[in-house]
């Protein structure tokens, strides 16, 4: 192999006789290691020297740039942060949409719904036929009042508690009178006379039993009546939620099962706005971020506030733009759904 030192000092003339073997496409790790140890041992000191000045060079030279990259990408961030951003094609959408529909199966007794009445949570439009389950409540009624009545009643305990007491006392003195004098009551007489009294103390206790039946059978009573009530109250048509009602399905006396769709509720009071932003604009932390929202409302402009609630993770392949969500909130009825508006969003404070 030829002295690599050699080879790097510069051309060398060649020998006629020489053989040089072919030089390999891909020379091997080990050979460039060879021939870098050959290098440096081949180098003066001083040689030495500057080549590890110029590394050190370089390398300072090396973080030096990467420092200025990554001072430019902050500062062009925080230059991003610090402007607006357009918010593209922005229209306003409902964020709820409710279809209400009959619980039970019967038909319709009334119903006052109509397109364009604003209702409220929990408000009666209406109610199913319910001439069963109001009769079925009644007899309820009173089959609690009967159960109060009987358990309210302790007549029959304090009658057992009475004869238990006179049963028992004329037991204890057959007894006394036979230690005074032996044999004035015979033996089958004090058996008797200890049946009644151990009769006695049982009426007692069947009549404590019967007494807790009777307030067992008030809270069943009610548990019946709550059941019916809960029946009858699914007979009302309530309003799930507040809004506009913008379509009506069934009118009265039109019979409708469980499950059948009576109107649509449109929640109003908060709106969504949907719209685009471009990528680069997406990569801040936009979630929270306030907007300014601008519509033409009869010839004049509208403005109001937003808040920012969702950024889109996916990218258009062919807009490269990001899709966004504002909410705002509408609870005077000003702006409708469908409506195009302005909408950008403001830099952070």
């Amino acid at each position: 192999m030829p002295n690599m030192p050699a080879l790097l000092s510069g051309p060398q003339p060649r020998a006629e006789h020489e053989y040089r073997p072919p030089c390999p496409v891909e020379p091997s790790r080990k050979y460039f290691a060879e021939a870098v140890a050959e290098t440096d041992s081949a180098r003066s000191p001083r040689q030495r020297a500057l080549h590890g000045q110029l590394l050190a060079a370089l390398r300072c030279l090396t973080f030096c740039v990467v420092g200025a990259a990554v001072c430019l990408c902050s500062q062009a961030l925080a230059d991003d942060s610090k402007t607006e951003i357009v918010v593209e094609n922005a229209i306003l959408k409902t964020i709820e949409s409710t279809t209400m529909a009959s619980q039970v199966a019967g038909l319709i007794d009334s119903f006052e719904a109509k397109e364009g009445l604003l209702v409220e949570a929990g408000q009666n439009l209406g109610k199913v036929r319910d001439e069963a389950v109001h009769l079925e409540l009644t007899r309820l009624k009173l089959a609690i009042e009967v159960a109060q009545k009987k358990s309210a009643n302790d007549i029959d305990q304090r009658l057992a508690t009475k004869s238990m007491a006179v049963a028992d006392n004329e037991y204890q003195r057959a007894l006394n009178a036979n230690r005074q004098v032996p044999d004035t009551y015979p033996i089958n007489e004090i058996d008797r006379l200890k049946l009644l009294s151990d009769r006695a103390k049982l009426e007692v206790e069947r009549a404590v039993h019967a007494h807790e039946m009777a307030a067992l059978e008030v809270r069943q009573a009610e548990n019946e009546y709550r059941k019916s009530y809960e029946v009858f109250c699914r007979h009302r048509l309530i309003s799930p939620v507040s809004g506009v009602i913008v379509g009506v399905e069934k009118r009265v006396g039109e019979w409708v099962e469980p499950g059948t769709s009576l109107l649509r509720i449109v929640r109003l009071d908060r709106l969504r706005i949907e719209g685009f932003i471009t990528a680069e604009a997406s990569a801040q932390d936009l979630h929270g971020r306030t907007a300014r929202i601008t519509a033409d409302i009869a010839g004049k402009p509208h403005e109001t506030t937003g808040t920012v609630v969702f950024v889109s993770p996916d990218v258009n392949s062919v807009s490269s733009q990001v899709r966004v969500y504002l909410e705002i909130d509408n609870s005077k009825h000003i702006l409708r759904p469908g409506l195009r508006v302005q909408a950008s969003i403001l830099p952070m404070p």
